[in-house]
């Protein structure tokens, strides 16, 4: 038999719910060009929602119970080893935290010669004892991708990661999808979460972590039912660590004026049914990238930021979007009260924010970078 002239990649990752962005790269990159798998390490009893993806496509992988515990851990690390060596390996490409360590540790150990992460977080670890863990990865990796010029800095300036190591990639998304949703399926989300047909309808899509700002979005909402007592305020993913924080705020608001939803896989037609969209993170740090941001302007809904993650670099108040300081409460009630009192203002910023977005984060120039990436990497060495 001819040996195979494909690149034989596998992906490492650790993530149980739905995370579209390892969807679409299944769906993006050339199979012709590399022979793909997946190793999937779940920490949670259910089933990853990326296992019937794999089978659709066809892509072979495995999925491995995880245990947090130093046992379950050094079990993990062997069983990312074993995968490595049965799938001989030319390139690993790890996601997430967890995935991150073992993945790249297991494939250090199986002597791959191109060991991928693409960094997803920023500085949470900066000032605790896991910033060891950051380092220990950073130091395994032969390759890190920085999705945003900040997180770059955060790296090479003060993690002290050699410059050549890194290499900034933008993330890409269905941009065609999220702009162009079925009428009816809009129609079905707003039914489902708005059923009163309350008007103008505040939307936050951010898990309930402090560094995601949404303990500054709720008192500037309270402010503006004041001159809109119909608003309504949906807040989706609505789960996390600071979600009793955020509880005892919303208690302050009438209850029939906001709605939680812990998650909604079609985010597509969940965006339609928002006027305005705030996404305020608490500083230019605490996003590694930003999905959100993409997400929105290509949605076509007129936004209210903080600048974070990738923000900075694509973003300007007043063109695409509305910009605010960070931890302001006043600023974005102004913000809001902005958007909603000026129709020309939210068309400008729509129509600017698809442009802002594409081409330059479709998944097709997201695909590409990646498989430029690995063959570079690859022959490199």
């Amino acid at each position: 038999m001819a040996k195979s002239s494909k690149i034989r990649l596998l992906y490492v990752s650790s993530i149980d719910i739905r995370w579209m962005h390892l969807e679409w790269v299944c769906r993006t990159l050339d199979r012709e060009r590399f022979e793909l798998s997946f190793l999937l390490l779940s920490l949670s009893p259910r089933r990853p929602h990326l296992e019937s993806v794999l089978e659709e496509l066809g892509i072979p992988y495995r999925t491995v119970k995880c245990r947090l515990t130093p046992g379950g851990i050094l079990g993990t690390i062997r069983e990312v080893w074993r995968e490595c060596r049965r799938r001989r390996a030319e390139v690993v490409h790890t996601h997430i935290f967890f995935a991150s360590l073992v993945g790249l540790l297991g494939a250090f150990l199986a002597r791959v010669p191109v060991r991928v992460n693409t960094r997803h977080h920023s500085m949470p670890n900066h000032g605790t004892p896991k910033i060891w863990l950051d380092r220990l990865a950073n130091r395994l990796a032969t390759c890190i991708i920085a999705p945003s010029e900040m997180l770059r800095r955060v790296l090479v300036d003060l993690e002290g990661v050699p410059s050549r190591k890194v290499r900034l990639m933008r993330l890409g998304i269905d941009l065609e999808r999220f702009r162009d949703v079925p009428a009816a399926l809009v129609r079905e989300m707003s039914a489902k979460y708005n059923p009163a047909g309350d008007s103008p309808v505040v939307g936050v899509i951010a898990r309930h972590i402090e560094l995601k700002g949404i303990q500054y979005t709720i008192p500037a909402f309270a402010r503006l039912l004041e001159r809109y007592p119909k608003a309504r305020l949906v807040l989706a993913f609505a789960v996390g660590p600071y979600h009793e924080t955020l509880q005892k705020q919303l208690e302050s608001l009438p209850a029939d004026r906001y709605v939680q939803i812990p998650f909604e896989e079609n985010v597509f037609a969940l965006y339609k049914t928002f006027d305005v969209f705030v996404h305020v993170p608490i500083g230019d740090d605490q996003e590694s990238f930003g999905l959100v941001f993409l997400e929105a302007l290509a949605a076509g809904v007129p936004s209210i930021f903080t600048l974070s993650g990738i923000g900075p670099e694509i973003l300007v108040h007043g063109r695409d979007a509305w910009l605010v300081e960070h931890r302001n409460s006043d600023r974005i009630h102004e913000g809001l009260l902005a958007l909603l009192e000026d129709p020309g203002l939210r068309a400008s910023l729509a129509r600017e924010g698809w442009n802002t977005v594409y081409p330059a984060f479709s998944l097709s120039r997201m695909a590409r970078s990646l498989e430029a990436l690995y063959e570079e990497e690859l022959g490199a060495r």
